[in-house]
């Protein structure tokens, strides 16, 4: 019973190790989503501070050549951010329009190329002493060739 023993033990040390990561999987989870929460809260926090401060700067009530540069910029990110949108808008409007004519296209599915031509058959050459002439291609070869070189036909 020692095998089936050590088996109970090893599967019960499995379950336990997948158990334990599932738990720390689920509170490394929760403490990422907390983590989330609070930097969103400083981000929402820092927007309304910054808010504030434009407010101020643009009443006159404080004075500072550092935030007026930060405002041109806001400013001319705003006008481009004004400018996205719209185009937005405009893009978001389109619709498709269906094609008016009516008459179908003769566009063929499959076409195969057109295949070059055959190369024409080299002229015969003179007949060349000790040699012989192929009966099916022309092809001057040796006297003691059983088969043609060039088109492959058999002999004699």
């Amino acid at each position: 019973m020692g095998f089936l023993d050590e088996l109970s033990r090893k599967l019960a040390e499995g379950v336990d190790r997948a158990r334990f990561e599932a738990e720390k999987f689920q509170r490394v989870t929760a403490i990422q989503g907390e983590i989330s929460t609070l930097r969103r809260q400083i981000d929402g926090k820092r927007l309304e501070f910054g808010d504030r401060a434009l407010e101020l700067f643009k009443a006159g009530a404080i004075q500072s050549p550092t935030l007026a540069t930060i405002l041109r910029e806001i400013e001319a990110l705003q006008a481009s951010l004004t400018l996205k949108e719209e185009e937005l808008r405009h893009v978001q409007g389109q619709v498709f329009i269906e094609p008016t004519t009516t008459r179908a296209q003769n566009v063929p599915i499959s076409v195969e190329p057109p295949r070059p031509p055959a190369p024409a058959p080299p002229p015969p050459a003179p007949p060349v002493a000790g040699s012989k002439t192929c009966p099916s291609c022309g092809f001057q070869m040796p006297q003691t060739a059983v088969f043609c070189p060039n088109c492959g036909l058999r002999i004699g």
